[in-house]
């Protein structure tokens, strides 16, 4: 039986030393040797042709899911031996797998030997001398056998303009502008509903409830607490079963730059209803009072944004309101999934934006755009196009909506809050200066409005404040923590 000769832990990191004094020499059919110096040999493997149909080291230049494609730069590397595979260059030590393959389906099952509930099934989708690609589920990711090979593979989804650190020339780089001739609310509100008498009478009266959403089935009063932490913070944004993530952290922004602004719109009646200063589709005032009920499921937990330990704040006052606002006009088709460039107008009057789209800019030009435009107090939502990476004690999110906040440290180009709050973070993933994880963020950049007079002056990175779990702390429902995993594509945010 014929066999292959694998320099297994070598051969993965690429160690190639021809002057070393000791070494193991490799004699190659076409004439050439390679000389791996034996200090550095962990350990030599002879594999059975049986035992494997994908051999030897293979560095990922990309991966591809629909239209997202994430590219890297051959760092990270698998390397193929047999009943053997070494996952490497993800930072920290490799990962070694035994591998079983099929060849008939062209298909290996690959167990952590360190930890055996990670298991990777992936097929074999093409093999050719140089390229490797492998297809797990609906990701496919392309390996070439060298670094630099997969370093310069498909170099077109990189930005294609030369890195910059001119703000005017970076903030042209955005596109999918909102703003209209027609109304200062954007263009998602042209030839909407014009507000009549009757219209601002409803709006007035707090014993009209609105529409109930996402199956919650009744409206229950509850104590209200505006600013339990004295002025308006984004840890009073905590997202449980209403799919309007864009909503929330459109709050949670103007917690963080215009918290004054939210106490000025707001006004406490004294009698168990608030009044909420909003603006019509034609960017006209208008205002908009509820009641202290709030909607919850049929046990009467409450099933709106609240702040910690479940209270009552001003962002469940806000989302109410905004409820109310949709029953009335009918712009979006309720408000889950409703975007943030169709949340901020309705409480600044202005629906002036623009967008950045993944692999747009540099990572440099994503931290000087995000802070020059944090700094204009400019509202600043965004998101992922791949899930499950890791920033800080977090991980990235699909087909869900962050709030932009100031780096926190040196190894940070900024921080984006999850609505969700979760952990004693309060939601805060931050964004290392990663390509891989830099490349598959998206923001949407809107104009602050009625708010701008507002905008705090000592603006600065955000730090949550002290708060106790308690075990009656509601999460996230189920229903949109099962979407994000079932819709892990959908452009719909919630």
């Amino acid at each position: 039986m014929r066999k292959k000769l694998l320099l297994f832990i070598v051969l993965a990191a690429a160690c190639i030393c021809p002057a070393a004094a000791q070494g193991i020499v490799v004699h190659q059919t076409d004439g050439s040797m390679t000389i791996i110096p034996s200090a550095k040999v962990d350990h030599i493997s002879l594999v059975e042709e049986e035992d494997t149909y994908v051999f030897g080291t293979w560095h990922l230049g990309f991966w591809k899911n629909g239209d997202n494609v994430i590219k890297f730069d051959g760092t990270e590397y698998m390397a193929f031996a047999g009943k053997e595979m070494v996952w490497g260059g993800k930072g920290g030590d490799p990962d070694t797998y035994s591998v079983k393959f099929y060849p008939r389906n062209k298909y290996f099952v690959a167990t952590n030997v360190n930890n055996r509930s990670d298991v990777l099934r992936w097929y074999v989708y093409q093999q050719k001398e140089k390229l490797l690609v492998l297809r797990d589920g609906e990701v496919y990711r392309y390996f070439y056998r060298t670094k630099e090979e997969a370093d310069k593979a498909i170099m077109e989804k990189y930005p294609s303009h030369t890195e910059t650190t001119n703000i005017n020339t970076i903030l042209r780089y955005g596109g999918s502008k909102s703003n209209s001739t027609q109304t200062p609310m954007g263009k998602h509100f042209e030839n909407r509903h014009v507000t009549t008498d009757d219209d601002r009478a409803w709006l007035l009266d707090a014993s009209k409830e609105p529409n109930m959403v996402a199956g919650l089935q009744r409206w229950v009063k509850k104590t209200v607490k505006l600013y339990p932490y004295g002025d308006p913070v984004p840890a009073d944004v905590n997202q449980h079963a209403i799919g309007d993530c864009c909503a929330c952290a459109v709050l949670a922004s103007l917690a963080y730059l215009y918290p004054d602004f939210i106490k000025h719109i707001i006004t406490d009646n004294g009698d168990g209803t608030y009044t909420i200063k909003m603006y019509d589709p034609q960017g006209q005032p208008v205002d908009v009072c509820i009641s202290n009920k709030f909607l919850c499921d049929s046990n009467g937990t409450i099933g709106q944004v609240t702040g910690k330990n479940n209270a009552v704040t001003w962002a469940t006052i806000l989302e109410k309101a905004l409820i109310k606002w949709q029953t009335l006009y009918k712009v979006d088709e309720g408000v889950e999934g409703i975007g943030t460039e169709n949340v901020a107008p309705l409480f600044t009057g202005c629906g002036d934006s623009f967008a950045f789209s993944p692999n747009s800019l540099h990572n440099s030009e994503w931290k000087l755009a995000i802070d020059h435009c944090l700094a204009e107090g400019k509202l600043c939502i965004g998101g992922f196009n791949v899930a499950d990476l890791p920033c800080g004690k977090l991980k990235t999110v699909t087909g869900h909506a962050f709030t932009f906040m100031l780096a926190d440290d040196e190894n940070s180009l900024f921080v984006m809050r999850n609505p969700w709050g979760i952990e004693d973070v309060d939601g805060k993933l931050f964004i290392p200066d990663e390509r891989t994880i830099v490349q598959t963020i998206d923001a949407r950049i809107v104009d602050p409005g009625a708010a701008a007079p507002f905008l705090r002056a000592d603006l600065k990175p955000y730090s949550p404040p002290k708060f106790v779990r308690r075990s009656t702390d509601i999460g996230v429902s189920p229903r949109l923590l099962n979407r994000h995993l079932t819709h892990p594509n959908s452009t719909e945010l919630w």
